[in-house]
């Protein structure tokens, strides 16, 4: 920075020296009688050398406080990381107060683009439930919502043909208006060979490498990269599981750190999802950069543009029973 520049910025007024003051000064900082010269002249030469003085002052003072506001190079925070942002999220994740209920539900959107026939690309999309009890009870179901073109010429394509219904979505069968989507029974279930009860699950480690221990004593004896493989699965499915808050903030830091998966800042918004992202081969954990809320899932392809996502719509702890949909087969069970 030209710290003269802005010295004659905020002191524009200031008269030039006249050439004796200038010697006077010179003489003044590097000894001799010319000091003492100066000291003993007439009223005008007294006040040359006082303005001058006040002028050294005021520059001076400038000068100090242009040090002070503008920091040097080296106190300049640096540009927060992808990492860094992540860590943050966790940390307020960790922090987060769980409320209180019997019942744990969460609630996605999954969104899937497909080929329903040309000329038509066509969204589905369905809301798929998963929730347990406080009696080993675990409810679970999927009920389709819509399907629609989703490009420009598709959509005129399918206005051509008069609009015809595309299944599934909600009233294409009457009779089967939502259906068990996973298997009850490993509703609980990370990985192979780890499928914890709710109250273990909500007892896991809060910390990531205490976690990571934890987990990897429920793993069979297997090469290095097939056990870091599995590990990777569990604690993918630990984040938007009842687990607490402080157990999947550690799954996030887990999974950063793991081979083959980078943190990235920002991603395709084609389903709304917007932050922080765990990117792997063929996907991401999207991440809310303020709550450290997971925002969802969604599926990349190999030019990175994503083609399906799971969106977290509703998750956490209540009173309310949940309710399958009236004749959802298999919805409900024990575990």
């Amino acid at each position: 920075m030209n710290e003269f520049h802005v010295i004659d910025s905020v002191m524009p007024d200031v008269p030039p020296s006249s050439p004796e003051s200038l010697l006077a000064a010179r003489e003044r900082v590097f000894g001799g009688r010319a000091a003492v010269t100066v000291a003993v002249r007439g009223r005008r030469g007294r006040r040359a050398w006082t303005g001058m003085a006040l002028a050294a002052a005021a520059v001076a003072l400038v000068v100090a406080a242009v040090a002070i506001v503008v920091p040097r190079s080296a106190d300049l925070p640096a540009a927060s990381t992808p990492m860094r942002k992540l860590e943050a999220a966790a940390a307020r994740l960790a922090a987060t107060p769980e409320a209180k209920g019997r019942y744990w539900r969460r609630d996605i959107e999954d969104v899937i683009r497909t080929k329903n026939g040309p000329p038509y690309r066509v969204e589905e999309r369905a809301m798929e439930v998963l929730a347990f009890g406080p009696h080993r009870e675990v409810y679970g179901w999927r009920e389709p919502i819509s399907s629609k073109p989703y490009t420009v010429q598709g959509l005129k394509a399918w206005r051509r043909d008069g609009s015809p219904k595309l299944c599934p979505a909600r009233g294409c069968n009457k009779n089967m208006p939502a259906y068990s989507s996973v298997n009850l029974d490993l509703g609980l279930e990370l990985a192979d060979g780890l499928k914890p009860t709710l109250t273990e699950l909500r007892n896991l480690p809060k910390e990531p490498a205490a976690l990571r221990a934890r987990l990897l004593e429920s793993s069979d004896a297997q090469v290095a990269a097939e056990r870091e493989a599995w590990l990777v699965e569990a604690a993918s499915r630990l984040v938007d599981s009842p687990a607490t808050p402080g157990t999947r903030a550690a799954a996030y830091l887990l999974l950063a750190r793991a081979p083959g998966i980078e943190v990235v800042d920002g991603v395709p918004g084609t389903f709304g999802l917007d932050g922080l992202a765990l990117q792997f081969e063929g996907g991401q954990l999207v991440i809310d950069r303020r709550t450290g809320q997971l925002l969802g899932r969604q599926g990349l392809t190999p030019e990175g543009a994503a083609w399906r996502a799971d969106i977290v719509k509703k998750v956490g702890w209540s009173d309310v029973r949940p309710v399958p949909p009236a004749k959802c087969v298999r919805c409900t069970a024990r575990l």
